[in-house]
């Protein structure tokens, strides 16, 4: 068949395809086959423009990419400089979370991974599940856009992400005030260029960038980010499919901006129907502003304890009083000083008992959460017993 052969070829088949009513699942509603029917849909090859744009937000040169004319500007070859200083010590502690996983998470696998009350960090579930089919990033940053480079203040972007980047590199979590005041700036508006950040430096290819909507009614919309054409009302979020590197199987990070208190949860049963349909998750929670202690988050703690199979936690997220030891089995690790004075009356007494005694608690080789420091931090993996839950469902 010849170049041109093939080309009335695909065109005909786009024609076709539209014809008969567009394309599917990915971008479908979500009430045919719920977040796993979306999740499953493979992007093809996608746009490489959406790596170039990740790999040039990153700092990392690409001279076959589109942006390759812009790396020598004088203001992304001084960010390109400082963020790979900044990364290689970073990386530091990704290593040693690496061996870590590697020893002690070995075992613990599930399709999705969810991450509420997560911010733009990535960089910790890719760490930690770098195999998941899917992962769900929860929290109240906006969504935001890709920048426009071509424009005069194109090149004030690199500042700004570098002073939002300062806190999770080198104390590994995000101030929620400082984060919010970062992403309302017009170079910088939302967690997307922070999102493909971290996926280019972990060296992923990005292959889809699409912003993504839940309507009132249940049904999803969606629109090519290149576009910057947003979809219409409703929960907002972003859907990235990519690859990570050695692996040709599709990978697919949602973001979703959405309020996960009581209120919120209750009037977006719908959405809730959405996430359920991922199926069963590991779930990671950290750095979040022990939140779920109150009342009035009791929703999503119950959520997380219904629908996880493991959860991987730091003092911040659920208290443990909440996990019945009939249902969970549990390991510690590093140690536990109790909250940092800012929240010094979430301490957990059932909890520093653990630590105390010593039972069940092991060397945890990297800082994380607001104890960030080396032989501060602590975590948490529980582990749902699969026996009694089939005994349940018998």
């Amino acid at each position: 068949m010849t170049i041109r052969q093939v080309k009335r070829w695909v065109g005909f088949m786009v024609i076709l395809v539209l014809a008969q009513g567009g394309f599917p699942a990915w971008a479908a509603d979500s009430e045919t086959g719920g977040g796993a029917g979306l999740a499953d849909e493979a992007a093809g090859q996608g746009n490489p423009v959406y790596n170039d744009y990740a790999r040039y937000i990153a700092g990392l040169s690409h001279p076959e990419g589109s942006l390759a004319a812009d790396e020598g500007k004088p203001a992304w070859v001084s960010y390109a400089k400082a963020i790979q200083r900044s990364w290689q010590s970073f990386d530091k502690r990704l290593a040693r979370m690496r061996d870590w996983r590697a020893r002690e998470l070995n075992g613990a696998a599930a399709a999705t991974i969810f991450y509420p009350f997560s911010g733009p960090d990535f960089v910790n579930i890719s760490t930690l599940f770098p195999q998941a089919k899917t992962y769900l990033m929860i929290a109240l940053e906006p969504v935001g856009e890709l920048p426009d480079f071509s424009a005069q203040s194109g090149m004030n972007f690199f500042g700004r992400l570098q002073g939002s980047l300062y806190e999770l590199l080198n104390l590994d979590f995000f101030i929620t005030k400082k984060m919010a005041s970062c992403l309302k700036v017009q170079e910088l508006k939302g967690v997307l260029p922070v999102l493909l950040f971290f996926l280019a430096r972990d060296q992923a290819r990005v292959l889809d960038v699409r912003y993504w909507v839940m309507k009132p009614d249940g049904s999803t919309e969606e629109a090519p980010a290149l576009e910057r054409r947003r979809p219409g009302d409703g929960i907002p979020g972003v859907r990235i499919v990519f690859q990570s590197p050695g692996s040709t199987e599709n990978q697919t990070l949602y973001y979703f901006r959405f309020n996960l208190g009581n209120d919120s949860y209750a009037k977006n049963q719908h959405f809730v129907s959405f996430l359920k349909g991922f199926g069963p998750m590991i779930t990671f929670v950290k750095a979040a502003s022990y939140l779920m202690f109150r009342p009035g988050f009791s929703d999503i703690r119950g959520f997380i304890l219904d629908q996880s199979l493991n959860v991987l936690q730091a003092d911040s997220a659920i208290p443990l009083k909440y996990f019945d030891p009939a249902v969970w089995n549990f390991k510690f690790y590093g140690t536990y000083r109790g909250p940092i004075a800012l929240f010094k009356n979430r301490n957990q007494p059932d909890l520093a008992a653990i630590y105390k005694k010593g039972q069940d608690v092991y060397p945890l080789p990297f800082g994380i959460d607001y104890q960030h420091r080396l032989n501060t931090s602590n975590l948490m993996f529980a582990s749902k017993k699969v026996k009694l839950a089939s005994e349940e469902a018998r």
